[in-house]
């Protein structure tokens, strides 16, 4: 992509100039509306690599914001014009890279609407004044450059002497007014009057240039001028005095003078050039002719000439580069972001033009990416950055989340309509879709004691942001996400409550999940001990009724221990005493507890049922001493069934049943 440094020069005026503008003489187009770019908010894709560019792109923003962490002013600008060198990027994307850096180096609003202020307006287009000029000073260099024997420059030339030799490559012009016209348009009044003087001109142009730097020349000066433009001058055969008259006077200012301004730079420059003479004290406007303000040429940039004119969908950089000159930063920005090729610049773009505060924001992160406001100047919009942010992430926010974090950084303070901060909102969505919890995050260790994750660097509520994330799990039903990130932000209460739901759901299924999930509970309670105490005592019993399951199924002679285990827990009575206290008790049972209770009663019953054969064919007889055991089981069995019936719940419709059979043969 690296081009030949004749080519990096001759860009500027050549690469951009009438076969794209078609000619300033050209009819214009039909105007054409700049439609807001709507982004679809359900913005995660396939991870994607991110290509080079981006990852430098990319490792500024997170120097940037290490600086902004640590109190630091960061050259954001001087980092992002490196990085552009360095990717070796064409004129057309140097070109308004360089104009960027000309904004931000000149300018900084506390307030983005500050910018709309006149003086503040005016200094703005003067930096593009300046801009174009210099730009327009490297290609008569580069021109002269290719033509050295014709140009016939020797010494150490000034800017005369440069607009000399260029009329000779040109137009063999030797005109007076043609030399001046070179040295304005390149940004030395003082070589176009060292001109006039050179030829023995005098009169009222030599003080206008004197006081060209400041545009504020003498009144009367430029009412001379204007009277010798509408005098006759308009209509002399030099093309070359009637624009100089038409500059210095501010005058005649709809004339397009296309047999010279054959670039859109060079119309520009003249238009921009109208609106500062036109902004200056002590003006006595006769016409509407000869008046013109910043807000209608950026009407014509827009609507008049309009993106087709300017072929933004071939030449995205051309049209942004316009829409900057004429500061119209917003429109520009979203232009550039259209299309993939040129989204990674149109996003650090508009990142160093807002660090320095000449983006005006949308007033909430869900409007189009333009929008408008009725408090704004027409034709400005507003920019919403947190979507075009938001968008240029997506691609590698899963393969490269801590990436993608520095970026929502930047979101950091900006409220959604629910007043929720951006860059919590876009970390959770970020941490749900890429399930990087321990790289963003970070871990427990065996302690408890959490460990560090991308996270942790940002002065931010990060125990709010996991809680938020938590939630969001939760309420996707994903429970064990849920209880590892409400442990990650030592929120004890949620972690049980959320434990003793899932024990309670599967505790009766003997699988896999009934074992994975009292692995995670045991891992879990060492660290609940601060945690609210009826939720840990609830959670506390609810593995215990884990260890009963696990007995009830560990075969015939684990079945006493298991029933050791349950009439422990006083949760079924198997005393007769017991009864109407276990009902009561019952009463105040959570739900979780409760919905447990049938299938303990199921469990119980069997355990007494298999106890129950196993000691009646101990001996003959049902009443032999040696039975004193079965009669225990079935008074047991008594206990447990009329339990039952007393429960004030609403159990399963077959637990009645399968009590009902489980206790038959213990009947007389």
């Amino acid at each position: 992509r690296k081009e030949s440094e004749r080519g990096h020069q001759q860009g500027f005026a050549d690469q951009q100039s009438g076969q794209l503008l078609g000619s300033t003489k050209s009819d214009f187009h039909v105007p054409v509306d700049i439609q807001p770019l709507s982004v679809n908010t359900s913005y995660w894709g396939k991870e994607s690599v991110m290509t080079q560019d981006e990852i430098s792109f990319a490792d500024v923003i997170g120097r940037r914001n290490d600086a902004v962490i640590a109190g630091r002013r960061y050259p954001l600008i001087d980092e992002f014009m490196s990085t552009i060198h360095e990717f070796g990027e064409s004129k057309a994307v140097l070109d308004c890279w360089e104009l960027v850096e000309v904004l931000v180096n000149s300018c900084c609003f506390d307030d983005p609407l500050l910018r709309f202020k006149s003086n503040n307006s005016l200094d703005l287009v003067r930096k593009s004044v300046e801009y174009l000029e210099k730009g327009f000073q490297q290609f008569v260099q580069t021109t002269i450059c290719g033509h050295l024997e014709q140009a016939e420059l020797g010494g150490v030339p000034g800017i005369m002497e440069l607009a000399s030799s260029y009329l000779s490559v040109r137009t063999q012009d030797s005109s007076v007014w043609g030399l001046v016209y070179v040295c304005l348009r390149c940004g030395s009044p003082a070589a176009a009057l060292q001109a006039l003087q050179d030829d023995g001109y005098e009169g009222e142009v030599e003080s206008i240039l004197e006081n060209w730097a400041n545009v504020s020349a003498p009144s009367a000066a430029r009412d001379k001028v204007r009277q010798l433009y509408y005098g006759g001058v308009n209509n002399c055969s030099d093309p070359y005095k009637r624009l100089v008259f038409s500059i210095l006077g501010g005058c005649d200012i709809e004339r397009r003078h296309g047999d010279i301004l054959t670039t859109v730079q060079d119309y520009l420059w003249l238009k921009l050039v109208h609106v500062l003479t036109c902004s200056s004290t002590g003006r006595d406007f006769r016409s509407n002719k000869d008046k013109i303000s910043l807000s209608e040429v950026q009407e014509h940039v827009l609507q008049e000439y309009g993106e087709n004119h300017f072929n933004s969908l071939q030449s995205p950089y051309l049209y942004a580069l316009v829409l900057l000159l004429t500061g119209l930063y917003e429109s520009a920005i979203e232009v550039l972001y259209r299309s993939e090729e040129s989204r990674a610049n149109a996003i650090h773009m508009a990142l160093t033009l807002h660090s320095n505060g000449m983006i005006n924001l949308s007033v909430t992160p869900h409007q189009p990416v333009l929008s408008e406001c009725d408090d704004d100047p027409s034709p400005h919009k507003r920019l919403n950055l947190t979507r075009i942010i938001i968008g240029y992430t997506r691609k590698f926010a899963c393969s490269h989340p801590t990436s993608a974090l520095n970026y929502y950084y930047i979101l950091h303070g900006v409220q959604n309509e629910d007043g929720e901060d951006m860059f919590t909102v876009c970390i959770a969505e970020l941490i749900q879709e890429s399930k990087e919890y321990q790289t963003l995050l970070g871990t427990l260790d065996s302690s408890g004691r959490k460990t560090k994750g991308a996270i942790d660097r940002f002065n931010v509520n990060h125990s709010q942001i996991i809680s938020t994330v938590a939630e969001a799990s939760e309420k996707r039903g994903c429970w064990e996400e849920a209880v590892t990130l409400y442990e990650l932000a030592h929120n004890y209460d949620k972690v049980l409550e959320i434990l003793n739901e899932e024990l309670s759901r599967k505790l009766m299924p003997n699988d896999k999940a009934h074992e994975h999930i009292n692995e995670i509970a045991v891992n879990v309670e060492p660290r609940t001990v601060n945690s609210n105490s009826s939720l840990r005592k609830q959670f506390l019993l609810l593995l215990d009724l884990y260890k009963f399951h696990k007995l009830y199924h560990s075969g015939n002679d684990k079945l006493e221990e298991a029933l050791s285990v349950i009439s422990r827990l006083q949760i079924i009575p198997l005393q007769q005493d017991t009864i109407n206290h276990r009902v009561q008790a019952f009463k105040s049972f959570s739900d979780e507890l409760r919905r447990c209770v049938p299938d303990i009663l199921i469990m119980v019953m069997s355990i007494l049922n298999k106890l129950y054969k196993n000691a009646s064919k101990s001996g003959s007889s049902l009443y032999g001493a040696q039975n004193k055991q079965a009669q225990k089981i079935r008074d047991q069995a008594r206990v447990v069934m009329r339990f039952a019936g007393m429960l004030p719940y609403s159990m399963p419709g077959d637990t009645h049943a399968q009590l009902s059979m489980l206790d038959a043969p213990m009947r007389y």
